[in-house]
């Protein structure tokens, strides 16, 4: 059984490597990189492999830590080895080629072509401390042991021929130039590491992160087994980095993260400083690297991500935002701007959003929408990342443009985004339940937020999330700070609790205060609670919320107040003042119009459908409601509700003469009806409404379009008397009186005895007319115009047969009763028989 020494030191040789103890004999790399092929016979026998197969790789590729391509599968044409003698040796950074053993050891001729390997074995010994981090399309290891080892074996190995090897003092450093980012992954095994392709078939493992930690003025990036921090100049832009190395797995996170004067680059292992500042120093620490600022003056350095490094953070890698001093705070801005300044025209996009960040964790979102404007419009693709979209969107929110926010609206797949969003739609004017639950989700991370920015969010964050949320969202608060800030908060807590008196108290000191915003919320709220408690009435409440426009108008709630405004209004019954309010807010903000449709329905329905529209409402109230329904009626959405509201219109246009109109409206109603028969019943409307206008043949059309025979009593009888109506007027009166004779509704008796007036047939007149003043007229008290109308009808059709007894009854009840004068006049010379008068000339009574 080979011991862990042993599997590395076999696999290295079979590879063509060797570790610096050959070196120091003869063998190997020299520190200088240059090296020379190892032949399998001449290793020790305790370690020398079997000989090379068919592959032509050395049998060491194809153990359990090294994949070749499955079997059968053509190598790249990389792969195809160069007719080159197998004891060429390669130059100090290029790889030699491979060209296995001829048989010297095992009589195996080599074939033409060599198995695509996926993974390879770096026998770096368990003890060593090792990085790993992308330099644009190159992979850079960095070990903190000087590990000397042979590359020739890789030559036509495929993704790997191009790796190099480089010892820098005491240090080796690993190159691998691939295709793209990303391609590769590190990780640990028995005596080294493995270095393996995206799609090769290594086992899933975990990898433990770094969390940060605030110690003795500095920070330490704690992690197992940590190593030495090695320096290093980037290979691609030649940054000063600072590699921390470790000997077990530890990922150093995916994003960039910038601090002040130094940021931390994305490492599949172990973790990397750029350092920007010369007064930013990274060390060896107790247990990993330790980061802190020297000289006098210097920004201090904090630990300003309470998480691990592999988080990716919307607030952190997108926003920029850390619990940095004031003072940090804007020395990072200097010096983003600076570098940003200072950038090539080519190269100024990147440097232009980290300034960008750094205003807006300034608090100064103006400056910070500024510069990412500026940016876009010179690279117009950083407009499409996910990171700009969302710093231009808050950047513009906190500016006070919602509309250029609107990006906010979109469901964002990261929880941790899900504060800004909350905000957005609490500012926008959305469901305030929804956003109150997302502001309540990001709630506790305004304690990781720099000073400028909580001290402006997280009381309003408080203030909506007490007035909106559910129960649990209420939670998120926790103990809420003391600052007179958060008394707003506090008072919506206590209304929440049932405490409507303690509630209206405090939000009547806020409104004694010399805070616009908490003035203006004072005020708000005083007048809603005292509406709900009836200290004020809902036309009070109404002129209350007029007075407060302008002010709610300087601290951005004028909307709020406004729709206050047409509540109190609906609830006062003051229909057409709310269609006027909600006109003039619709003017102001004219986002508003499709979010108002409900309002405005409930309005119309009301103004068409009031049980006072009758003889107490004015004809000029009639016409102004008319107006107003036509000129709203578009606004809302076809429904039922709509289709009443236009049957109480035509009934409307109707009394004010204008039968033609009224026909329109039942025709767009009809089309609406929630059933047969409603359809029925505005049918019959429709078809009056077609008689009134002279257009007999729609009338007749629009009850035939209209029949149900399921349809109620009344409305069968409605139906019966229009059309019977029309059986007259096309000249089948007898007809028209058969079809009416059983039906005693009072259109039907109206009808009946109007066509017997018509024909002269007194008596039968009397009788129907007779039938229907029994109805009609009360037994006591006034009679209105209509009631004297049917009185003296009566009396009429009485007097032309001489019916003396319906005449004395009809005296007796109606005739001391109060009519207008000349009605009186004509019903007393009706009902007075000759003898009656004779009496009363002569005085006899």
């Amino acid at each position: 059984m080979r011991t862990r020494l042993s599997l590395a030191l076999s696999i290295a040789t079979a590879c063509g490597w060797s570790l610096a103890a050959d070196a120091a004999s003869g063998s190997g790399v020299t520190s200088a990189g240059e090296h020379k092929k190892v032949h399998p016979a001449a290793a020790p026998a305790s370690t020398s492999p079997t000989p090379a197969g068919a592959g032509g790789l050395p049998v060491g590729w194809r153990q359990d830590l090294v994949t070749p391509a499955p079997s059968g599968a053509a190598a790249p044409a990389t792969t195809q080895p160069p007719a080159t003698p197998p004891d060429n040796a390669s130059r100090s950074g290029a790889p030699s080629p491979a060209t296995p053993d001829t048989g010297a050891a095992s009589g195996v001729t080599t074939e033409k072509k060599t198995p695509a390997v996926t993974k390879i074995f770096l026998p770096l010994g368990d003890s060593t401390g090792v990085a790993g981090f992308w330099s644009q399309k190159t992979f850079v290891i960095v070990a903190d042991h000087a590990v000397a080892m042979d590359a020739a074996a890789l030559r036509d190995s495929g993704p790997f021929s191009a790796l190099n090897v480089h010892l820098l003092g005491d240090s080796a450093i690993i190159t691998v130039p691939t295709g793209r980012q990303g391609s590769l992954s590190l990780s640990k095994a028995p005596g080294g590491w493995i270095l393996a392709t995206e799609d090769g078939s290594g086992h899933p493992h975990q990898t433990s992160s770094i969390t940060p930690e605030q110690k003795d003025g500095g920070v330490l990036y704690p992690m197992p087994k940590a190593g030495r921090v090695i320096a290093l100049a980037d290979p691609s832009s030649g940054a000063r980095l600072q590699i921390g190395t470790s000997a077990e797995e530890v990922s150093g996170g995916t994003t960039f993260r910038h601090h002040v004067g130094y940021e931390i680059w994305p490492a599949a292992q172990g973790v990397v400083f750029a350092v920007e500042s010369d007064r930013i120093n990274v060390r060896s620490g107790a247990g990993g690297p330790f980061i802190d600022a020297i000289g006098q003056n210097a920004a201090p350095v904090v630990n300003a991500m309470p998480s691990s490094l592999a988080d990716d953070d919307v607030d952190w890698s997108w926003l920029g935002l850390r619990p940095l001093t004031p003072a940090a705070l804007r020395e990072d801005f200097r010096r983003r701007w600076t570098q940003a300044a200072l950038a090539p025209p080519e190269s100024r996009g990147g440097p232009r959003l980290a300034a960008a960040r750094a205003a807006f964790a300034m608090g100064d979102a103006k400056t910070a929408r500024s510069i990412v404007d500026t940016a876009v419009k010179d690279q117009p693709a950083l407009a499409g990342r996910p990171g700009v979209m969302l710093l231009a969107a808050a950047a513009a929110l906190l500016s006070g443009d919602t509309q250029a926010a609107s990006a906010l609206e979109q469901p964002d797949p990261r929880e941790n985004g899900s504060f800004w969003r909350g905000l957005y739609l609490a500012r926008a004017g959305g469901d305030r339940a929804k956003a109150a639950a997302l502001l309540a989700v990001g709630y506790p991370r305004l304690k990781t937020y720099p000073q400028p920015l909580r001290e402006q969010l997280q009381p309003e964050a408080a203030t909506f999330i007490a007035q909106n949320g559910s129960e649990g969202d209420l939670g998120a608060l926790g103990e809420l700070s003391p600052d007179p800030a958060f008394d707003p908060a506090r008072a919506f807590l206590l209304l929440r609790h049932g405490d409507r008196q303690g509630a209206l108290a405090a939000f009547e000191r806020l409104a004694a205060r010399r805070d616009d915003r908490q003035v203006e919320l004072g005020r708000e709220q005083s007048i809603g609670l005292k509406l709900q408690l009836q200290r004020i009435s809902p036309a009070e409440a109404a002129t209350a919320y007029r007075d407060l426009f302008l002010q709610a108008r300087l601290v951005g709630r004028e909307l709020d107040v406004r729709k206050a405004q047409i509540a109190a209004l609906m609830q006062a019954g003051s229909w057409r003042e709310a269609l006027h309010a909600i006109d003039e807010m619709e003017s102001v903000f004219p986002d508003q119009r499709s979010a108002d449709s409900s309002q405005v329905e409930t309005i119309l329905d009301n103004l068409t459908n009031a049980s006072d529209h009758g003889a107490n409402t004015g004809a000029n109230d009639v016409i102004d409601s008319v107006a107003l329904v036509e000129s709203h009626i578009d606004q809302i959405p076809d429904t039922v509700v709509k289709g009443r509201i236009l049957a109480g219109l035509a009934t409307q246009l109707q009394a004010i003469g204008l039968p033609g109109q009224a026909a329109s409206a039942l025709e767009k109603a009809l089309s609406l009806a929630a059933d047969d028969t409603l359809r029925a019943e505005w049918g019959a409307r429709l078809a009056e409404a077609d008689v009134a206008a002279k257009r007999l043949g729609q009338a007749r059309r629009a009850l035939d379009e209209t029949a149900d025979t399921g349809a109620p009593s009344d409305v069968v009888s409605r139906r019966r008397v229009i059309a019977a109506g029309l059986l007259a007027q096309e000249g089948g009166k007898d007809e028209a009186l058969q079809m009416l004779a059983q039906d005693e509704s009072d259109a039907a008796l109206d009808l009946r005895g109007r066509l017997l007036e018509e024909q002269r047939k007194w008596a039968d007149a009397t009788l129907v007319v007779g039938r229907l003043a029994t109805r009609k007229l009360p037994e006591k008290g006034d009679l209105s115009n209509m009631q004297q109308d049917l009185a003296i009808r009566l009396a009429s059709d009485a007097a032309r047969v001489n019916d003396w007894a319906t005449l004395d009854r009809l005296r007796d009840w109606i005739g001391g009763r109060r009519m207008t004068a000349e009605r009186q006049r004509v019903f007393t010379l009706l009902v007075t028989s000759p003898e009656e008068d004779l009496r009363l000339r002569s005085g006899q009574r």
